[in-house]
């Protein structure tokens, strides 16, 4: 099991990733990958983050990326979702740990090792 501690500096890193990302939206097919720039990216002790507001036609998502540094092994759902709520998701009901938010967008890259989420805003 991968711990995760959320403490003012976690915080601070996720305020300082969604702040850059509100000035920088991201626009699939035409920016750079948010991977790739470190001003997207906030490492939550073994969890590493990439969180955008992506824009596809006329609507803006919330997207975020969370991968761990062992091959084949994914962040655990709780730990996902409760990452998910510190970027801005809504409607996650910790009472019930391993459902995200009705209206979230929850999937797995095989070849980034990461839990795809993504919530339209």
């Amino acid at each position: 099991m991968r711990p995760l501690f959320i403490d003012d500096e976690a915080r601070a890193e996720v305020a300082r990733v969604v702040s850059h990302a509100m000035d920088h939206p991201f626009y699939p097919g035409r920016s750079a990958t948010p991977g790739d720039d470190p001003h997207f990216v906030a490492l939550l002790n073994t969890y590493r983050t990439v969180f955008t507001f992506t824009h596809i036609d006329d609507r803006v998502y919330r997207h975020l990326t969370i991968s761990v540094p062992v091959t084949g092994k994914y962040a655990h759902p709780v730990a996902a979702f409760t990452i998910a709520s510190l970027f801005g998701f809504t409607g996650y009901d910790d009472s019930k740990p391993l459902k995200p938010g009705k209206d979230w967008l929850v999937d797995t890259n095989e070849n980034e090792n990461s839990i795809v989420l993504a919530q339209e805003i």
